[in-house]
This record gives structure tokens, sequence and C-alpha cells, in this order.
């Protein structure tokens, strides 16, 4: 019986094939600077206080890391990276006020496909919304946890909101209970609230 053998030619080939198959994707961040996160190709980086995000050959601003002077002051609190879409929460400090807004940018154009104010509104003069969870998955699936309050009000309420791409913003669910461990994937939604875990398909 003979045995065939592979040529070296193609040995070296399926060799170079499977070393490529199993290679980290090459960084999209500048040399020099500093790395935050990366999903897949993309990648979340800062350089002098600003914050971007890149994947292949596109760079995105996303926004300053901290305020450049006291009042008011935006900047980038919170953000979520996956393969293809970054997610941020910008906050606006004002003069006894902090505003809050969510958005999804595509990577691969750098445009933000959507903005939603991260609770819904607070009616009292001084009031005060940011976020306190973030999450975005590789489909374009938006997830965040809000919270609001004013001076003078009740204590905090807390909202868990959802979207998809350019979709309507979608309000999961509202308490005095401050919900906690956000997780999104794919288009699965769940977070736990007092110990219970709540899971939905968005």
């Amino acid at each position: 019986m003979h045995h065939q053998r592979i040529p070296a030619v193609t040995a070296v080939a399926l060799l170079a094939l499977a070393a490529a198959a199993g290679a980290t994707p090459a960084s999209c961040v500048p040399s020099g600077f500093n790395t935050l996160r990366a999903a897949g190709a993309a990648r979340v980086y800062s350089h002098a206080g600003e914050l971007y995000a890149c994947l292949g050959t596109r760079r995105t601003r996303l926004g300053a890391l901290r305020g450049s002077v006291a009042f008011p002051a935006r900047r980038v609190a919170l953000y979520a990276l996956s393969s293809r879409y970054a997610a941020t929460d910008t906050i606006d400090n004002g003069v006894d006020t902090l505003a809050s807004s969510v958005s999804l940018i595509d990577l691969r154009s750098g445009a933000t496909i959507s903005s939603a104010p991260a609770t819904t509104p607070e009616r009292a003069a001084e009031s005060f919304v940011t976020a306190s969870a973030i999450a975005v998955s590789a489909t374009g699936a938006l997830a965040w946890i809000g919270q609001r309050s004013a001076i003078g009000a009740p204590g905090p309420i807390y909202e868990v909101h959802a979207r998809l791409l350019a979709g309507p913003d979608r309000l999961l669910a509202s308490s005095a209970v401050k919900p906690v461990a956000l997780e999104l994937h794919g288009n699965t939604l769940s977070w736990k609230t007092a110990g219970r875990t709540h899971t939905t398909s968005l």
C-alpha cells in the first residue's frame, strides 16, 4: 500500500492558513495610543482626553472624556463596544442640572445611527439624569439603565431602555429599585432587580 505525501509547499500553505485563522485581528489603534476596549477588529481608545473608536481604516471621535471647563461641561461617561457598533452615554453638566443621552454609532461609516435621552423626562427644574450601565451588540441592539432624580423629589427612579438600530426607544422597566448586571447577547437582554433576573427578546 502506498501512502501519499503532501508536497512541502502545500503543507506550508496549510500551516499558514491555520495560523491566520487563529490570529488576533490587527489593531486599528494608532501607535502609542491607549486601547481601552476591543471587540473583534473594533477598538475603543483614548488620546489627550478624547475618546475614539476605530474599525479598519475608519476612525471615529466619540467625545471628550472630561469637560474642559467646570460648567457647562460635556463628556462621555460610559461607553460600550461590539464588533461593528459603539455606544456612548454623554452627559452635559450644568448648574444644578445633569442631562444624559445615549447614542449608537456605526463604526463602518462613523455615523451616529440613533440617540435618545437616558430616561424619560424629569419635570423638575433642578434635575439629574445619568446612565449607570450601557450595552451594545453586533446586530446593533442597544440597551441601558438610566437614573433620574430631582431636588425635592422622592428618591431616584431607575429605567431599563432598549432599541434596535434606528428604531423607537423602548422603556422595559421603571422602579425605585436599581437594576444591575445588564447583559446583551445578540437581541437577548437580561438584567437583575432585587436579585431577580429579567430576560427579554428585543
